[in-house]
C-alpha cells in the first residue's frame, strides 16, 4: 500500500487528506480533555462560591465587633498624657475600667515608665497587676485589652487554676475562679522635639 501511495498521482491528495484527519483527532481529543478539566474548575469554583458565602454569613454576624475594630484602628494607637506619669495614670484608668467591664477582680495594680530603654526602642509604660477572675472573663478581657485603642501588648500573662482540696472528695469546678498576674506595655504620645 506505500508502493502504491509512492507512485499515486493523488498522493498529495491522500497525505493531506490523511494530516487533516490525524488534525481532527487531535482536537478533538484536546478538546474532550478541556470540556473534562471545565468540569473540575466549575466544582472548585462552586467551592469557592460556598466558603466565600460562610465567611460573608459570619461577617455580618460580627459586624458590631468589625466596626469597633475599625474605630479603634482609626483612633490613636498611644496612651494619652502629656507625660509618663500621665501617660501611667491612663494606663492604669484604662486598665481598671476594662477589668469592671469585663467581670475581672483586681486585687493590685500599678503603672510606670520603664526606667530602662534600650537604644532603638520607643519609650513605654509598664503595668502589673494580679487579679482573679472566670475563663470567660478573662477571654473578654485581654481581647478587649488587645484590639481597643490605646494599644497595649500583653508581655507576659501567668495564669494559676486553684489547687484541689486536701483529701480529694470535693469534685474540680468546671469554671474555676483564676489567679492571674499580668504585665502589660503600652506607648505614651511622643510630641514634636521628644527624643
Amino acid at each position: 500500500m506505500i508502493g502504491t501511495l509512492s507512485t499515486s498521482p493523488h498522493r498529495h491528495a491522500l497525505l493531506a487528506s490523511a494530516l487533516l484527519g490525524a488534525i481532527v483527532v487531535a482536537l478533538i481529543g484536546l478538546g474532550l480533555y478541556a470540556w473534562s478539566d471545565v468540569g473540575e474548575r466549575a466544582a472548585r469554583l462552586e467551592d469557592r462560591r460556598f466558603e466565600v458565602q460562610a465567611i460573608a454569613a459570619r461577617l455580618r454576624a460580627r459586624g458590631p465587633e468589625l466596626a469597633r475594630s475599625e474605630r479603634a484602628l482609626a483612633a490613636d494607637p498611644f496612651l494619652p498624657g502629656a507625660t509618663p506619669t500621665l501617660a501611667a495614670n491612663a494606663f492604669q484608668r484604662r486598665i481598671v475600667a476594662l477589668a469592671e467591664e469585663a467581670g475581672v477582680t483586681l486585687k493590685t495594680i500599678g503603672a510606670e515608665a520603664a526606667t530602662e530603654v534600650e537604644a532603638g526602642e520607643l519609650p513605654h509604660i509598664v503595668l502589673q497587676t494580679n487579679a482573679t477572675a472566670r475563663n470567660a472573663a478573662l477571654q473578654a478581657f485581654l481581647y478587649r485589652i488587645e484590639t481597643e485603642a490605646p494599644f497595649v501588648l500583653v508581655d507576659e500573662l501567668t495564669i494559676r487554676a486553684p489547687q484541689a482540696p486536701a483529701g480529694g472528695n470535693a469534685a474540680p469546678s468546671l469554671d474555676p475562679e483564676l489567679e492571674i498576674d499580668l504585665r502589660l506595655f503600652g506607648y505614651p504620645s511622643r510630641k514634636e522635639g521628644q527624643g
